[in-house]
């Protein structure tokens, strides 16, 4: 049956990458040799890149599933897990490289090979999954269903007819409401509900059964989930209750426990995984990179008198405290003094924000224009306590006064730039700032992440930041 050559099928799509993979890294070799003949030159070392690279590239792309053409997969999703595997890969090479002293390979050949390989296992991808969906709207590898359904099932079960490339054919329609049977009886086989359904599959060739019915009866369902799962039948379960939480869900196991998970925050494994290697990354390269200006500020700082950095308690991730870093911008006193100020509050809502506020030095006001001030929080990103990009983290104060559904911006890991930063700073109403936290939260990428970033780029480079 065609689920039992998928796991094949899978495998040899994963051995051709790696193919296609060493045909890359060869042509960046080859590429980056006849444009700039490098002096050095050792073919064995090139050998040995190519014998880490192998186990490595199958072990990404087996745990990434990308072996797999999804039926409803779509294109972007395949776009981030490719982006991902291969930074992840070209990451681990370099290190490799780095830590066996292979002196002749050139960094460029990494790099080279980096953006070939992303480009051809993309198009790979892409076009494989254009190639099955044609076939699959042609009648080939199809997989035959019975759905079990109710009044509430027209929508699924016309949907599933018009999407022709998902591969399913509709064998047979198990019910007992009239107008459903009325509906479908000329186009498919219909089953009385009272029918036994291990004598059903046992008499047909059916591949999965769908259960859509808008009602849960455990008992009659672990009765289905047990005639499928005798004869190794997929069984997929339509929840109607999935339809009014706006939630995700999937089903996960905990020492072989399972347990349906609903959560409205990303959980996309693979790119939140690379957004935390690229932040610690980043973050590294930061510090180390504007070492000589970090110095230079704290010495401008210290000799206004006070300590160099201001350190804040803020609310991080699920309400955790931490103590927020940043170069001090304020006379020592500005907390006692912001009790005097209150009644010039420009900001609604729990924060205090004050466009010409009297508490900033002199050397703080630049500090601040030019966002300069934000420097030391890369090393709450070093320390996992905050990320390059994600809602500001507020301070507990303001969390107490937080309406219930404001909280979950505490959700994601606070950020040293956000939306609202990049999009009106202070000049953004307080639930206005709110919502465009939960909308970051709602529809996070790392694409998202990356525009973010360039913008908050352009920020502090035209010096609007405040």
């Amino acid at each position: 049956m065609l689920k039992e050559r998928e796991p094949v099928l899978e495998k040899i799509s994963n051995v051709f990458q790696v193919i296609l993979t060493l045909g890359c890294f060869w042509a960046a070799v080859k590429l980056t040799h006849i444009f700039l003949k490098p002096i050095m030159w050792d073919p064995a070392q090139y050998k040995i890149v190519m014998f880490i690279l192998i186990p490595v590239w199958i072990l990404l792309l087996e745990q990434a599933n990308l072996g797999r053409v999804g039926r409803i997969k779509m294109h972007s999703i395949s776009f981030v897990e490719y982006f991902t595997i291969i930074f992840i890969g070209s990451i681990l090479l370099y290190a490799s490289v780095e830590i066996l002293n292979l002196d002749s390979i050139s960094r460029l050949v990494l790099g080279v090979f980096a953006l070939l390989d992303f480009i051809v296992l993309y198009s790979f991808k892409y076009i494989l999954s254009v190639a099955m969906k044609y076939l699959r709207r042609k009648g080939r590898n199809t997989r035959q269903i019975l759905i079990i359904a109710d009044a509430d099932s027209y929508y699924f079960i016309d949907r599933l007819i018009e999407t022709k490339d998902w591969g399913y054919r509709v064998w047979a329609i198990m019910s007992d409401d009239e107008a459903l049977i009325n509906k479908y009886k000329s186009e498919f086989n219909i089953i009385p509900y009272e029918h036994n359904l291990s004598r059903v599959i046992d008499e047909s060739t059916i591949d999965e059964v769908f259960y859509c019915k808008s009602s849960l009866d455990q008992h009659e369902i672990q009765r289905f989930i047990y005639s499928c799962a005798e004869v190794g039948v997929v069984f997929r379960m339509q929840s109607m209750l999935l339809n009014y939480v706006k939630m995700q869900s999937t089903l996960s196991f905990l020492n072989q426990m399972p347990f349906l998970t609903f959560r409205n925050t990303p959980d996309n494994y693979l790119a939140l995984k690379f957004k935390v290697i690229l932040d610690f990354v980043f973050s590294l390269f930061i510090l180390v990179i504007l070492s000589p200006l970090l110095l230079i500020i704290s010495i401008l700082i210290k000799l206004d008198g006070g300590p160099v950095l201001f350190m804040q308690k803020r609310t991080g991730l699920h309400g955790r405290e931490f103590y927020c870093y940043k170069f001090r911008t304020m006379v020592v006193n500005a907390e006692e003094l912001q009790k005097t100020l209150l009644d010039k509050n420009e900001q609604d809502g729990p924060v205090f924000k004050i466009k010409n506020d009297p508490r900033i030095t002199k050397i703080g006001k630049f500090l601040r224009k030019t966002s300069l001030d934000e420097l030391p929080q890369f090393l709450n990103v070093l320390k996992g306590e905050m990320s390059i990009v994600g809602p500001r983290p507020p301070i507990p104060t303001e969390v107490k006064q937080y309406e219930r559904w404001q909280q979950r911006r505490l959700s994601m890991r606070p950020g040293i730039t956000c939306v609202w930063q990049v999009s009106g700073r202070n000049n953004i109403p307080f639930d206005q700032w709110m919502k465009m936290d939960m909308q970051y939260i709602d529809t996070w990428s790392l694409k998202l992440d990356f525009i973010i970033l360039l913008k908050t780029v352009k920020v502090v480079l035209t010096g609007d930041g405040q």
